[in-house]
């Protein structure tokens, strides 16, 4: 709980507390914690592994819209609306999950009214990228790309030099978080096409890709990219 930005607000004491009416949940890879459209009645933060929300389209296809790593939440919208999910949410890797249910919450929000606070915090900043997104997914798949490998957190130096390639003063390392398919279903393209985007990007000399670590070989000229549109 004292990981949990939901419940950062609170003290030792009440954390406990709230950790005391959390029901543990334990998925393998592969498996829900619900599907699209179902009343779950329930909220779950991430304890350990990475949960993955995507909604469908008309076409049948699926969109990748967040993945949801530890300390992290969902459901709160199905809390606030009382309505049913909105996306299906599946395990990437192996995960537990700390789940409390409807009515549980509600308590604990009645008497620490600072949970309801960051919930809504919470909220204000996916609706903020959700809108970010939107506003790039009208853009060519070079900027939505250049975009998504400057908002990953950089390699530490040290992880940074078991890699075979030697860094060059200012050079960066980000290692994709998840599979091409899915950053691809992500940003609203295919797999091809992001291919081709990280190949153009590396022809530019922007970008050196190995795998799946992407040298930042001009962070400058990626910024460029994303803002001369």
């Amino acid at each position: 709980m004292r990981r949990v930005p939901l419940f950062s607000g609170l003290t030792q004491d009440q954390q406990d507390l709230v950790g005391s009416l959390a029901r543990p949940m334990v998925l393998a890879a592969g498996e829900l914690v619900h599907g699209s459209g179902e009343r779950t009645h329930q909220l779950s933060v991430v304890h350990s592994g990475q949960i993955k929300l995507s909604r469908s389209l008309p076409s049948g296809h699926r969109r990748l819209v967040r993945v949801v790593g530890p300390g992290q939440s969902l459901g709160e919208h199905g809390f606030l609306t009382g309505g049913s999910t909105l996306e299906e949410a599946e395990a990437l890797a192996d995960a537990r999950l700390c789940v409390f249910s409807h009515d549980a919450l509600a308590d604990l929000m009645a008497e620490h009214p600072s949970i309801g606070v960051q919930m809504l915090r919470n909220l204000g900043q996916r609706l903020a990228e959700a809108e970010r997104r939107l506003a790039l997914s009208t853009l060519d798949v070079d900027v939505r790309v250049a975009d998504f490998l400057l908002e990953q957190p950089l390699l530490r130096r040290s992880s940074q030099a078991g890699t075979r390639e030697d860094l060059q003063d200012g050079d960066s390392r980000v290692r994709l978080p998840l599979s091409k398919k899915d950053i691809a279903s992500m940003l609203g393209t295919t797999p091809e096409s992001l291919s081709r985007a990280l190949a153009r990007l590396s022809d530019d000399g922007l970008i050196t890709v190995n795998a799946d670590v992407i040298t930042l070989r001009d962070i400058s000229g990626l910024e460029e990219v994303v803002i001369r549109t």
